[in-house]
């Protein structure tokens, strides 16, 4: 299991709490200087702890953490989230299988949209792949981009949860336009697209090619944020409806919101780049 923090002691203390026997191995890397002794929190529990240079952000960390796993088999949580019971037990059986598809490359879990003080879906969203192969995937390790299954493998959603209980909505406008990480997610991730992937931490990604999703940003960002902040809410909505759970427009907003802003962020870097390396007269 690999945790990334930056401070958050109550959380992970959390975490690590609720999910022991799911893990063979612990690794916790803290963002930067460890002013909260989280090391002395990671120990007991027989985690490996390790500082590293501060990126304001997990993802920088994560193709870091993959490498120095000693198992193939990687287990991702927030420290803001934890398993369910029913994830917990089934997590404790896969330790115990050796019967894996060997074209799975990981699975996907529910992770119900949380208000600040309880949770408001039951059965969306499935987010991004927590459990994943090492040698079946690749990661570029950039804000909000998680793991891409290789040619061939699957990523299955099942009907398992996980919780994801920050001291703020997980979701809304204030989440994307009054949270300090959050915007800080949006910049780091728009500065990171106007240059190569290569550019950045990566696991198994060669290529000059940014994951679909991203790679249409950078080719056509206002068609791109356009697409989904007029698309991605009402195919969302659709989608909590199929789940079996009451639409919100404040859930089912948020995804296409968030990343209209990162679209236009990267579109006014870009310009600005552009018109600073116009020749003055």
């Amino acid at each position: 299991m690999i945790v990334c923090t930056f401070g958050d002691r109550a959380p992970l203390g959390r975490l690590l709490d609720q999910s022991r026997d799911c893990y063979d191995e612990l690794m916790v890397i803290h963002d930067g200087p460890d002013f909260e002794d989280v090391r002395s929190l990671v120990e007991p529990f027989g985690g490996r702890f390790v500082e590293r240079p501060r990126a304001f952000s997990q993802e920088p960390h994560i193709p870091f953490a993959i490498g120095q796993a000693r198992n193939d088999w990687i287990l991702r949580f927030d420290t803001d989230e934890y398993p369910s019971t029913e994830l917990k037990e089934w997590l404790r059986e896969f330790r115990r299988t050796d019967d894996v598809d060997s074209k799975i490359a990981g699975y996907q879990w529910i992770c119900p949209a949380w208000n600040g003080h309880k949770r408001i879906t039951e059965n969306w969203p499935h987010k991004f792949v927590r459990l994943f192969n090492r040698n079946r995937v690749s990661v570029v390790g950039v804000c909000e981009n998680g793991p891409q299954p290789d040619v061939g493998y699957s990523c299955p959603k099942m009907r398992l949860r996980f919780w994801h209980e920050p001291k703020t909505p997980s979701h809304g406008l204030r989440n994307i336009f009054g949270k300090p990480r959050t915007d800080q997610a949006k910049r780091n991730l728009a500065r990171a697209l106007l240059g190569s992937p290569l550019d950045h931490p990566t696991w198994r990604h060669r290529t000059e090619e940014w994951p679909a999703g991203w790679q249409d940003v950078k080719e056509h960002p206002v068609l791109t944020a356009l697409r989904r902040v007029i698309v991605w809410p009402p195919r969302q909505a659709l989608a909590m409806v199929i789940a079996g759970d009451l639409p919100r427009p404040s859930v089912f907003f948020h995804a296409g919101i968030f990343h209209a802003t990162v679209c236009l962020e990267y579109w006014r870097e870009r310009r600005a780049i552009k018109k600073s390396a116009k020749p003055k007269c």
